[in-house]
This record gives C-alpha cells, structure tokens and sequence, in this order.
C-alpha cells in the first residue's frame, strides 16, 4: 500500500465530537512538534481532579487528526492519575489497530496530552 492509500485510509476515522479545535482559557495545554513535523496541541478543562473536556489541534495527516482526537477522547472523564496512564498502544486500540494509523502519531498524541496535564499539575497542584 502506497502513502496515498494510508492516508485516505486514516482520514476515513472520524473525530470523536467535539475533540477537534482549540479551547479557550484551557486548564492545561501544551503544543509538541513531532520528529515528523507534525504539531499536535492538546487542551484540557479540569474540574475537581478530573477531565471535564480535551481537545487537539494538529496541521499534521490524517493519522494525526485520528490519534489527537482518539487521545483526546480516552481523556474526558478520567482523573488525572488515570489520563496519565494512557498510552500509545491504547490509542491505537481505541482506533481498532488499522494499519493506516501510524504509530509515531499516537505518540505524539499520547506525548502532546501528558504535557498538557504535567503543565496543569504544576501551575496548579504543586504550587
């Protein structure tokens, strides 16, 4: 399969709702350039020790767009100990494994959300 072929492959994944975009005064955020040149940015709202809502933002490919919104999905709801424990693979797993999701951009997903709650957590659990 040709580069073509896995890209319109991954775009065929849609953005779970609402996940897509940038937020305002977000809690935590955090923006990463992957080794790809890809960015992904992730924003968190965060309410009582727990993910109330994530969103990305990515000018990358469609694999990026899929993992971003897969990684900010598996986000919402959890609490923080439990968001910090999401991992590539389960990206990934939340989008059923197709070969076209290229694994580099689940981590830079997955990478791109720990900043932003590491950022959260020391602006304002450690201060």
């Amino acid at each position: 399969m040709d580069q073509s072929d896995a890209e319109r492959r991954a775009t065929a994944f849609p953005d779970i709702e609402g996940t897509q975009g940038r937020m305002n005064d977000p809690d935590g955020a955090a923006i990463i350039k992957g080794i790809c040149g890809d960015t992904m940015e992730m924003y968190l709202a965060i309410s009582g020790g727990r993910i109330e809502d994530a969103c990305y933002a990515t000018d990358g490919c469609g694999s990026s767009h899929a993992c971003g919104s897969a990684a900010a999905g598996l986000a919402r709801g959890r609490e923080l100990r439990e968001a910090l424990r999401i991992s590539p693979a389960e990206v990934l797993d939340a989008l059923g494994g197709d070969p076209a999701v290229e694994v580099h951009c689940a981590i830079l997903a997955v990478m791109t959300l720990h900043k932003a709650l590491a950022e959260y957590i020391i602006r304002f659990e450690e201060s």
